[in-house]
């Protein structure tokens, strides 16, 4: 896995002491191990509340610390069991949110990987902290939601959802490089809506998917000449982009889609199909940004300013 363009060299994850935030933490880990690159674990403390009239009870804040130190430690010492070449740095921050923190240190890193439990009044509910992250962070980011079955990767297949702008083609390079790593292939789906035109109509003397074959084609050639032992599967399918590549990614490791912001507006929000993965999805999602493009890897990380940091 190579590092990325965003300036940053350390992976970081969210721990907040749960079972999903924990497995996404070794999903982290093993991908930094491929990358030699250091892995952040980062755990978000609440402020000091403001009381205003009649006082109300103030948290142990040295309590709450204690149970997060708990929390990256044991996080901490599960990695060096699987990952002992993994450089790991924990840190505690206090934030008004767990988003905010996270999103003041995604510029310094290469991915985000957070957890996010399946629970809320709609079945596969995200939490707002993962959603936050998925619209805004600087760099990748990779949504968790299983805390059962398979953590670490492996050689299920790698989903790619292409459309042919520049930032899916880009979440194509991000797919190949994360694929190469762990010696999995690449399906990269393409879905166009539409009616194809009929036998003996005369809209056109060639079928609709022959074009979407090579809107394709060209959005993975790049990786092609890349990565050349690569298996890259090519699929292009009329439907409803959300439903085909939910269909798709019921067997895969991993779906990777561009966050397809467009415009003044566009860029502050997630595209449509991409939110829908993050809702739905059986599989952990990792959503590219436009300007998180791969470069090669490098072991550096850059400080960033924390409020307690430690190496157990």
């Amino acid at each position: 896995m190579t590092g990325h363009a965003t300036g940053g060299r350390q992976i970081v994850a969210g721990i907040d002491g749960s079972a999903v935030a924990e497995a996404a933490a070794r999903w982290a880990a093993a991908v930094a191990a491929h990358g030699n690159l250091p892995l952040r674990l980062v755990h978000v403390l609440p402020p000091a509340p403001v009381c205003y009239g009649v006082p109300a009870p103030v948290p142990d804040i040295e309590a709450v610390r204690a149970v997060g130190d708990a929390a990256l430690s044991h996080a901490a010492e599960i990695i060096r069991g699987e990952q002992p070449a993994v450089a790991i740095e924990c840190t505690t921050r206090t934030g008004p949110t767990p988003a905010d923190v996270l999103l003041d240190v995604a510029p310094s890193a290469s991915m985000v990987v957070i957890g996010s439990a399946c629970a809320g009044p709609v079945e596969g509910f995200l939490n707002a902290t993962a959603l936050r992250l998925a619209h805004h962070a600087a760099c990748p980011v990779t949504v968790w939601r299983l805390a059962s079955g398979p953590v670490l990767p492996d050689r299920r297949p790698v989903i790619v959802g292409v459309d042919g702008s520049e930032i899916s083609i880009a979440a194509v390079r991000w797919a190949c490089s994360f694929a190469a790593s762990f010696e999995a292939p690449v399906v990269a789906v393409h879905i166009w809506t539409g009616t194809a035109p009929q036998r003996g109509t005369h809209c056109h003397e060639y079928p609709v998917d022959a074009t979407e074959k090579v809107l394709l084609a060209e959005s993975v050639a790049g990786c092609r000449t890349e990565y050349p032992d690569l298996t890259i599967e090519q699929v292009t399918e009329r439907g409803t982009p959300a439903d085909v590549l939910l269909a798709r990614c019921r067997q895969a490791q991993l779906l990777v889609v561009g966050s397809h912001g467009r415009g003044a507006l566009g860029r502050a929000l997630l595209g449509s199909t991409s939110q829908d993965m993050l809702h739905r999805a059986p599989c952990p999602v990792t959503i590219c940004h436009p300007d998180a493009t791969p470069a090669p890897p490098h072991a550096e990380t850059s400080s960033v300013p924390t409020e307690s940091r430690r190496a157990p």
